[in-house]
């Protein structure tokens, strides 16, 4: 799942809670679930920009203190240590989140599929929006 759904999903679990702390932790257990789930990633070059203008986006209409703000961080975190070891600072035999172990034993298949993604970051968006409704 590229870090731009993995955010667009936290943020609508968080939108679902009153707590950061609550929706940084359903963020991060989205990211097992969509991790298991059939997808394909994008190369680190349209990674990078996807997912900070995701949280960028996220943080500018929800705001940093929210918690949709929080869900979609808690949701891209994992990927982190992707992201340090790509750049050399973690050896890529290190990683520790169960999706990412095992040479991806728990990780979804890849495939070059791309509109299941769009549609559930539409999807995630909109629950944000309709949530968000007073």
């Amino acid at each position: 799942m590229t870090g731009a759904v993995h955010a667009c999903i936290g943020a609508a679990l968080g939108s679902l809670t009153n707590d950061e702390s609550a929706a940084f932790a359903a963020g991060v257990i989205s990211h097992v679930i969509a991790d298991a789930c059939p997808h394909n990633d994008c190369s680190p070059a349209v990674e990078a920009p996807l997912v900070l203008g995701a949280l960028a986006g996220i943080a500018c209409w929800k705001g940093l203190d929210s918690p949709e703000f929080w869900g979609a961080l808690g949701g891209v975190a994992p990927d982190l240590e992707h992201a340090f070891a790509y750049v050399g600072m973690m050896d890529p035999d290190k990683k520790a989140f169960p999706t990412h172990v095992d040479n991806g034993k728990w990780h979804g298949e890849k495939g070059e599929e791309r509109w299941s993604q769009l549609i559930l970051s539409a999807v995630s968006l909109a629950l944000v929006a309709l949530n968000s409704r007073e």
